[in-house]
């Protein structure tokens, strides 16, 4: 993922052959793949260095599809509260921290804040409460005012994806009059408890969507159980969109073949320990209730 990223960073930045490739496919414009590949494939065998610059980098899609999972499990968990704390832990840019800022629908209406989600088991209920702080934690935070930021993350959006990259040049074209974040620098296990002891005033929901398939089995644990312990004792939900992979403390959920690939929503509501809420596709196109 991380290759197939750079790749399109140089093609954003304008290189003399991958940017008409990758343009022509981000337009949706028919192409031989078989020619394309070779192309890009001479790109890197040329030069290795292009793509190995990059590989400082971490693949931080930033995917806001997610928004239409976490508007229908935070109605769920906030009912009854008139404003929340929403606290994402792997935040990228933080363009999930403005899950209310996206109209969900079943089929798409071609507005690009539109996200097109299918409520597998009937409606699910969306009403949200207010947001009263949206705060986010990561290790290398990225910022839609940066254009570097803005180009590394449309990097690693698939290029052939045209809804999504529509979707996110609208994104960065709007960002300027949404609400503004508060972003902690730094890795879960270093700061979680810390940010969380500051968000008091209201329910604080805590989030995290793909983010712990890429921790240590030692990072992964420590924050699941500080989270955990936190709903327990009050005031705090939880919401966890991962991959079945992802262990998660005192939590067993049976395994169903046909939800292969796709995600598991595991909560912690307040007073309560983590339970199944539900299934989804990784980037919110469907929702399944437990």
């Amino acid at each position: 993922m991380l290759i197939l990223a750079s790749l399109q960073w140089l093609a954003l930045g304008g290189h003399s052959v991958l940017g008409p490739i990758y343009g022509n496919v981000r337009k949706g414009i028919d192409f031989d793949p078989e020619a394309y590949a070779k192309k890009v494939l001479a790109v890197v065998h040329d030069d290795l260095e292009l793509v190995r610059a990059q590989m400082w980098r971490s693949t931080q899609t930033n995917e806001a599809g997610r928004s239409a999972v976490l508007q229908a499990v935070i109605a769920d968990l906030a009912r009854g509260h008139d404003a929340i704390n929403l606290l994402e832990v792997g935040c990228s840019a933080g363009i999930n921290l403005h899950l209310d800022r996206f109209v969900v629908r079943e089929s798409d209406d071609d507005q690009p804040l539109t996200l097109v989600c299918e409520d597998v088991t009937g409606p699910l209920n969306r009403a949200l409460p207010s947001i009263a702080r949206r705060v986010g934690i990561d290790p290398n935070p990225l910022h839609l005012e940066d254009r570097r930021d803005q180009r590394w993350l449309k990097a690693c959006l698939w290029p052939e994806d045209h809804r999504r990259h529509v979707r996110f040049d609208a994104i960065v074209e709007a960002w300027p009059s949404w609400e503004p974040l508060e972003i902690h620098r730094g890795t879960a296990s270093e700061c979680f408890e810390e940010v969380l002891a500051d968000l008091d005033d209201a329910l604080t929901v805590v989030v995290n969507t793909w983010v712990l398939f890429y921790l240590s089995a030692d990072e992964r644990r420590t924050f699941l159980e500080a989270a955990h312990n936190a709903a327990r004792r009050g005031g705090v939900a939880t919401v966890s969109v991962e991959t079945r992979q992802v262990e998660i403390p005192e939590f067993h959920s049976p395994r169903r073949a046909h939800q292969r690939g796709a995600s598991r929503i595991v909560v912690a509501r307040e007073l309560s320990s983590p339970e199944l809420w539900g299934w989804c596709h990784p980037h919110g196109r469907w929702l399944e209730r437990a």
